[in-house]
């Protein structure tokens, strides 16, 4: 009977939670436990990360620092690369592609891959004596950055957990508090007891693997401490404060600092002295709040019975095909500047493969920074979902970057930096592989200048530019080296690969071979081109035109190359006309120049543009966007394309296939990746700023989001943005001009055109009727 009747109680209880949720689209929420780590809900602070699973009555909360990471030692390319690159390229000219690949597998990249992020550990809790449970609701704010989990027992009493991260104080805060006296404990293994405090000393795996320290302090002090666990005896309220040290030298990682970075874990915790823990969450939130309410965004009305639903349920709603529940679009859009607040602010390192959070010792690709679209896509949304700020960790990480890319560079016989196609905090720069199909592309470190040249554009500050003016140099030499003579004359790229895709041909005896170097890859054209074009921009807006080097690019750049397009229409991601391996390959790197690229001209070059579409449409029926990425970069490209109805199409298949119950993108297994780039595609549906032009609602599926607005997105020319739609048309906007503002800008809609002067510092609002016989 006993069972029975707590059966009887939980489901009331359950009933209770969900009538009682809140109708916010920026709460994400479930009426159970998480299953498995990557259905926790994720907290960080830009360092530090945390992801309480909401189990009861044995929690445990994730622990991540940035700088933990595996260290095997130095890894470089070979001092005799140089020689080996010439064969592979006579073998290339030759046209015997397959031993082109087998030489580069056996000579340029030795099978090594990036050394692992790792974790601090697990802070486990353990509340078994403080009853039965009968319902549980965990919630993850993304308004506020804090995760609540309350947990109803069968007696009626409640036990609520608290877990945000605070950026001022930089430690984690868990807060507990129950109704009524419980009895629990708090530990880490292996940490032993110091002072009252938890310690944990550890080392990531490797020799030279980053070296940390984690300390817990509770508020109370516990009532004893044994085994390396804080116990509490009747108490109703604790709270537990977590700090980090690591003796990773952020200047330059490589490098270790010296005994006494082990301080800062105590320091942190002093620091705290009588700081109320209602002061700490106010700041904790203020410190989050100074980026996300930057933007808001609605794209219609949920009915209030499909918001209490869990998160799970409208999840599963949307996989059913529903298309009633814009606000989990809303919600998976913040999603990803939650996730980029959390994950990189300034001071910190850029967001991994997983962002900032990770339980295991050797995660997926080492949960490493992926550099053929990865890591770039992480930084999509930085500057136009107005987070400006977190795009600075990744413009430091290049420059840590620049000893060793230097050194790989110099081996390949070639000026300038280079890198392979992924690596650690590190910064090692090789190949790092076992396939050349992973490893045969070489300029994955000219792609990540893209940001530089790109983040220029909406700040348009000349002092950003000048700063990163060795790294674009750098850039270009390397660029400029790799080029050579092709069969035209013109110039080309040899060897080259299209990131992780192969293709076939036919060799002299007429068999079918499959194979990934080539030469005159699309995708490197346009990359090299990008990089020239993108210099002589910076050139000009820092006056150094007349700089020889500068000069040099200026006549080099016409020389080379263009990609074709092929007698099918569409554009060739190779330059032979040679089979598709995989025609349906998760890469699109041939359509770089279209997206995130703009050395083709979507608004003013109907040709190309047509040949984009068609290249994507053709990988799609073969069955592309199968991972969550690929299925971003998708909706980025159809956005771009003004194409608001595949666009939708694209974001609505992002949540049914490739999202977890936490909102988080899968590959599968997780990558914050596709998060990053669905939420840049959903900006690019509402506003370009490209050529010069605010277009407003370039590609806003108006049937599906009729009502609507977006308030704070940025825009090239440092401007900010904000529309209202209603009925299907746009009912007004507003254009904000910085300080570095362009005096004039074209303001369109539809085809219809405004031409707007706005001083440094002013705001002017138009409406629909304003672009009538323009």
């Amino acid at each position: 009977m006993k069972s029975i009747a707590l059966a009887l109680l939980a489901g009331l209880l359950a009933a209770n939670v969900t009538s009682a949720a809140p109708a916010s689209p920026l709460v994400i929420w479930d009426d159970r436990a998480a299953d498995k780590w990557d259905e926790a809900y994720p907290v960080g602070n830009g360092r530090l990360g945390a992801m309480p699973w909401g189990s009861f009555p044995q929690e445990k909360i994730l622990i991540n620092e940035e700088t933990i990471w595996e260290n095997q030692g130095e890894m470089k390319i070979g001092e005799d690369a140089d020689e080996h690159l010439e064969i592979i390229r006579q073998l290339v000219a030759e046209g015997d592609y397959q031993a082109a690949d087998r030489h580069f597998e056996q000579h340029i990249q030795d099978g090594r891959r990036p050394n692992a992020y790792q974790l601090v550990g697990w802070l486990e809790l353990d509340y078994g004596e403080s009853g039965e449970l009968a319902a549980t609701r965990r919630e993850l704010d993304l308004k506020t950055g804090i995760a609540t989990t309350r947990h109803t027992l069968a007696d009626g009493a409640t036990i609520t957990q608290e877990v945000f991260a605070s950026a001022g104080a930089d430690v984690l805060i868990v807060h507990i508090k129950a109704d009524q006296p419980i009895t629990f404990s708090a530990g880490i293994e292996a940490a032993h007891s110091v002072d009252g405090d938890l310690v944990f000393e550890h080392q990531a795996d490797g020799e030279f693997g980053t070296r940390f320290v984690s300390r817990v302090r509770s508020r109370p002090a516990a009532s004893s401490t044994a085994d390396g666990r804080l116990k509490f005896d009747g108490t109703e309220a604790v709270t537990l404060f977590l700090s980090v040290a690591t003796d990773v030298n952020r200047q330059s990682p490589g490098r270790p600092l010296a005994d006494g970075w082990q301080t800062k874990a105590l320091s942190d915790l002093d620091r705290l002295g009588s700081h109320s823990l209602h002061s700490l969450r106010a700041d904790a939130i203020a410190a989050h709040q100074q980026y996300f309410n930057r933007v808001e965004v609605s794209f219609g009305a949920t009915a209030n019975e499909i918001l209490a639903l869990p998160t799970r349920e409208r999840l599963r709603r949307i996989q059913e095909g529903q298309h009633d529940d814009p606000a989990i679009m809303e919600a998976l859009f913040q999603m990803g500047r939650y996730l980029l607040i959390t994950s990189s602010r300034p001071g910190s390192f850029p967001a991994n493969l997983q962002g900032l959070w990770n339980p295991f010792l050797n995660p997926p690709w080492k949960s490493d920074y992926h550099l053929n679209i990865n890591l770039q896509m992480n930084y999509w949304p930085a500057d136009t979902t107005n987070l400006s700020e977190t795009h600075h960790p990744l413009f430091h990480l290049i420059r840590t970057y620049q000893p060793h890319g230097r050194e790989m560079a110099e081996r390949m016989g070639m000026e300038g930096w280079a890198m392979g196609h992924a690596t650690d905090i590190w910064g090692y720069a090789k190949p790092m592989s076992t396939r050349v199909r992973w490893g045969g592309s070489l300029l994955s470190g000219q792609w990540l200048t893209f940001h530089i040249a790109d983040h220029y554009r909406f700040q348009r500050d000349p002092e950003f530019l000048a700063q990163h003016w060795d790294v674009l140099t750098e850039s270009t030499r390397f660029a400029k080296s790799w080029l050579m003579p092709g069969p035209d004359g013109k110039l080309t790229s040899r060897p080259a690969a299209s990131p992780e895709n192969m293709f076939t041909y036919q060799d002299d005896a007429g068999e079918t071979i499959v194979a990934t170097l080539s030469e005159g890859v699309t995708y490197d054209l346009f990359m090299i081109i990008q990089v020239f074009e993108e210099y002589l921009e910076a050139a000009k807006a820092l006056g150094k035109c007349n700089d020889p080097f500068v000069q040099e690019i200026r006549q080099t750049l016409p020389k080379v190359v263009r990609p074709r397009i092929g007698d099918d229409g569409r554009l060739m991601e190779w330059w032979y006309d040679f089979g598709e391996n995989e025609p349906g390959h998760r890469h699109i790197s041939h359509v770089i120049g279209a997206f995130p690229g703009n050395v083709i001209n979507l608004d003013d070059d109907p040709k190309m543009r047509e040949a984009v579409l068609r290249s994507i449409e053709h990988r799609l029926e073969k069955g592309g966007a199968g991972t969550g990425w690929s299925r971003a970069w998708t909706i980025c490209i159809f956005a771009r394309l003004s194409d608001g109805a595949r666009a939708y199409e694209n974001l609505h298949a992002i949540l049914a296939q490739s999202s977890l119950s936490n909102l988080w993108n899968t590959h599968p297994p997780f990558q914050i990746d596709g998060n990053f780039g669905a939420t840049a595609g959903v900006a690019e549906m509402l506003l370009h700023s490209h050529n010069d032009e605010l277009k407003l609602l370039p590609a806003l599926p108006f049937d599906r989001w009729p009502d609507g607005h977006a308030r704070g997105l940025r825009a090239r020319g440092d401007f900010t943005v904000d529309i209202e739609w209603q009925d299907g048309q746009l009912a007004s906007a507003t254009i904000h001009a910085g300080q570095n503002a362009l005096p004039e800008v074209q303001v369109s809609h539809q085809g219809k055109y405004l031409n707007l002067e706005l001083a440094p510092g002013t705001r002017q609002q138009i409406s629909a009727g304003d672009f009538l016989g323009q």
